[in-house]
C-alpha cells in the first residue's frame, strides 16, 4: 500500500485527489512490483487510459480546427505519442512514486519513453474511473495539452 503521505504528494503532482486511493495505488504499480510483492499492476488502467486519451484529444482537435480527417489523425497521433506523455510524467515528477520490482528499477532508469508514457495512461484511467470524464479531461488539459 502506498503510504498516505506519498499518496497525498502524488495527488498534488497529478492535480487530482482520489476518493478511491486504491486506484491511485494501482496506477502507480508496475507488473514487476506485483510479481515480487503482490497486488495489482497498472496494465488494465493503462489500457483504459489509452482509449480515453485518444478520445479526449480527438474531441479537442475536432472542436479546435476545421482540418480534415487525415490532418486531425496526424495531429492526434503526435499528441498522444510516447514522447509527450513521458515528458508530462517526468515534469509531474510521478516516477518518484512509481512502484517497481528491484530488477525493473535499474532497467526503468535507463528506459526510453514508452514505459514512462504508460504511467500517464494508467493515471488517466484511474482519474476517469474515480472522477469521471470531466476530471479526465481536466487532467489531460492541465498535464499534457497546455504544455504542447
Amino acid at each position: 500500500m502506498i503510504k498516505f503521505e506519498d499518496a497525498a504528494k502524488a495527488e498534488a503532482l497529478i492535480g487530482y485527489v482520489f476518493t478511491d486511493k486504491s486506484l491511485l495505488e494501482c496506477a502507480l504499480t508496475h507488473s514487476s512490483y506485483v510479481n515480487e510483492c503482490g497486488g495489482q499492476s497498472n496494465e488494465r488502467l493503462e489500457y483504459l487510459g489509452d482509449s480515453i486519451l485518444n478520445f479526449i484529444v480527438a474531441e479537442m482537435l475536432f472542436n479546435a480546427t476545421p482540418d480534415d480527417e487525415g490532418v486531425l489523425t496526424e495531429l492526434r497521433k503526435e499528441l498522444v505519442s510516447k514522447s509527450p506523455l513521458a515528458a508530462a510524467v517526468r515534469e509531474m515528477g510521478l516516477i518518484k512514486y512509481y512502484r517497481m520490482g528491484k530488477g525493473a528499477k535499474s532497467e526503468f532508469n535507463k528506459a526510453k519513453d514508452k514505459p514512462v508514457s504508460n504511467i500517464f495512461e494508467a493515471v488517466l484511467g484511474a482519474v476517469y474511473l474515480d472522477g469521471g470524464m470531466d476530471e479526465a479531461k481536466s487532467f489531460v488539459k492541465r498535464n499534457l495539452l497546455d504544455k504542447v
